[in-house]
């Protein structure tokens, strides 16, 4: 090893001296870990519940009884709710200057990384990147690395990663003779339509075509595929710098999204549901709904059988867009806490959360792509594609996507979903103009971004 990884990493520090740790698992729960004297103890916050709580919790177990027990480093979780809560929960604690309370390591989606991604506390994973001659950034997949880069710096660590695609009933699809998924927004209309199914007396509608409302994480994909590449603010989605402005009401890319997707409310086929969609859809009571592929595997338990399920890409907006959809989902990231053995122990944990093996465990329980490329080589793997081809959809999308397709990083994350989601369906629902929703959609949301910058200032 070079000397300047030698001076990077100085070794294991005796740090924490407590002979039992707790570890609160995703469920909620709690088991006792026998630690001694001088190990070193990783805490690690996270969002991951159901199917993805249990498998973290099982890559967790697996390494303190595996590289933990040989290196004298123990890993205590503790499941703090949704992504939100980890946010919330981190920005008070840095607010307050407490570095040596901030975990070692936490799970953070786009929504949580403007609050974190200049903090002093913070490391980014490139730093440690360079200093560790067994790891490389290089193994992972561009787009997933791209996703958590902002001014240069990888800020985190790219883990539950995962492409937005489109699920479809195969057998409502066979009852309305069709046998493909549909390719752009335009198809997408006829098919909500033809898949509409109504009650014998026709009086009313038990089968939907698509249900969903548009928010964030599907405009940056149906934005972000025109014009060859497009954004939603200007600074490639705030991954340059702190966004200034909206810019899809000057490039039109809003409002050829919204003349679109009045089409495919107009053919009748669509419901406008926010909430539930996913066992809307199981029960049978809409026939296709845009989602992450993370919840493939929840979603196949939810069905369990009751019809068969298919897996198409995420439809193009119109012909002329590329298409290609974003990396989702989220990452981990590093926190100093003022102790160097804590640090190089997170590290330790974190890269083996990453190897290929770690990754293929991830993806088969959950659904999230691998990002170590070095997984997709694996023969196990391999054989699990063949067996489930349902899960190869995601990574064949991904992989004919533009990587510098971006995430949006932009303040008041929550209230901007929310802001958009609200006013696609007051204009469809009252029938409004589209360039008058796409300028009240603007204007809110360059207001807080203003707000945020007079606040925060670079």
């Amino acid at each position: 090893m070079s000397s300047h990884k030698k001076t990077y990493f100085t070794g294991l520090c005796l740090a924490i001296l407590i002979l039992v740790g707790t570890v609160v698992s995703a469920k909620g729960t709690t088991e006792q870990v026998q630690k001694s004297s001088s190990s070193t103890e990783v805490v690690f916050w996270h969002s991951s519940s159901g199917l993805a709580g249990d498998a973290m919790t099982t890559l967790i177990r697996k390494f303190n009884d595996t590289v933990g027990a040989a290196e004298g480093i123990v890993v205590r979780e503790i499941y703090q709710g949704k992504p939100a809560d980890v946010a919330t929960k981190l920005r008070a604690t840095m607010q307050g200057g407490r570095n040596a309370d901030l975990p070692n390591i936490a799970q953070l989606d786009a929504s949580g990384v403007v609050d974190i991604r200049d903090s002093q506390y913070l490391i980014p994973v490139n730093e440690l990147d360079k200093a560790d001659e067994t790891f490389s950034l290089d193994e992972l997949q561009p787009g997933a690395v791209l996703s958590t880069t902002y001014k240069g710096k990888v800020l985190g660590m790219p883990f539950n990663s995962s492409t937005i695609v489109l699920y479809y009933n195969k057998d409502a699809f066979r009852e309305a003779g069709l046998d493909s998924p549909p390719e752009t927004l335009a198809e997408l209309a006829d098919y909500a339509k033809a898949l509409v199914k109504k009650t014998p007396d026709g009086k009313n509608i038990e089968r939907y075509g698509f249900g969903g409302v548009p928010t964030t994480y599907e405009l940056v994909s149906w934005i972000g595929q025109q014009n060859g590449l497009s954004y939603l603010t200007d600074n490639a989605n705030g991954h340059e710098g702190n966004p200034t402005t909206v810019v899809f009401d000057e490039n039109g890319t809003l409002a050829t999204f919204l003349d679109e997707w009045r089409k495919v409310y107009q053919s009748g086929g669509l419901i406008n549901l926010t909430a539930n969609v996913r066992q809307e859809f199981a029960a049978g009571k809409i026939a296709m709904h845009a989602a992450s592929t993370s919840g493939l595997s929840t979603l196949l338990a939810s069905i369990d059988g009751r019809f068969e399920l298919g897996v198409g890409f995420f439809p193009k907006v119109n012909e002329q867009a590329t298409g290609g959809v974003n990396v989702g989902g989220g990452a981990l990231f590093m926190f100093d806490t003022g102790n160097l053995g804590e640090r190089e122990a997170t590290w330790k944990f974190l890269t083996y959360l990453m190897n290929s093996e770690s990754q293929f465990v991830w993806h088969k329980a959950t659904g999230y792509f691998p990002v170590n490329m070095g997984t997709y080589r694996l023969p196990e793997f391999v054989h699990h594609l063949e067996q489930n081809p349902l899960f190869a959809v995601a990574i064949e999308q991904l992989n004919a996507s533009n990587p510098d397709l971006l995430s949006v990083w932009w303040p008041n994350s929550y209230q901007a979903y929310y802001e958009i989601q609200n006013q696609i369906i007051e204009m469809l629902e009252k029938n409004l103009d589209t360039q008058k929703t796409v300028d009240s959609i603007s204007s809110t949301i360059n207001r807080y971004i203003e707000d945020y910058n007079r606040m925060n200032k670079e």
